[in-house]
């Protein structure tokens, strides 16, 4: 059985020129990125499928983090952890410039030009499932990389305004 641990990592350019293509071949339809990654993965060697899995997965936990979730909460007018998850999955679909602005800033998702559809629940699953087709086995997977609580400070509701104001003005109902 193939073992992540022996797995070489993909870099970081690499990841990203996949999440390119994906978002190319989807054009304007952000649910479309899901066949796009497919497509992407589907021309690959099934330890280069692992491996971008393996990336993705220490994407969402470097983005577990409080002040992003706060500001999935304006996006989305509310946000469960499940949706937070989601919310995480459509921020890696956006791009690595998308990605790093709003690690740097949550409130730069102000200038993300859709205004909806700010989860992409599908586009956490793709890797595993071209995977499975390829390989006829699970992929396998490493230790669980998300921590147990997300980083940074806590919010409460009524703050989110103050703290992310251009979401705020754009979002707020």
């Amino acid at each position: 059985m193939h073992d992540m641990t022996d797995s070489t990592p993909l870099d970081d350019d690499r990841f990203w020129t996949f999440i390119a293509a994906a978002r190319d071949a989807a054009g304007d339809d952000v649910g479309d990125r899901v066949n796009g990654l497919e497509q992407v993965l589907l021309t690959q060697h099934p330890d280069d499928v692992a491996a971008f899995q393996h990336k993705y997965d220490e994407l969402l936990a470097r983005a577990y983090r409080w002040d992003l979730w706060g500001a999935a909460f304006l996006v989305n007018g509310g946000c469960s952890d499940d949706g937070f998850r989601y919310f995480r999955d459509w921020l890696i679909s956006e791009g690595e410039a998308v990605f790093e602005a709003a690690l740097a800033d949550p409130d730069s998702l102000a200038d993300v030009a859709q205004d909806e559809d700010f989860e992409l629940e599908s586009f956490g699953y793709v890797a595993a499932e071209v995977y499975e087709q390829m390989a006829d086995a699970p992929l396998p997977r490493g230790r669980a990389m998300e921590p147990a609580s997300p980083a940074g400070q806590e919010w409460d509701e009524d703050a989110l305004p103050a703290l992310f104001p251009r979401l705020a003005r754009r979002f707020a109902g």
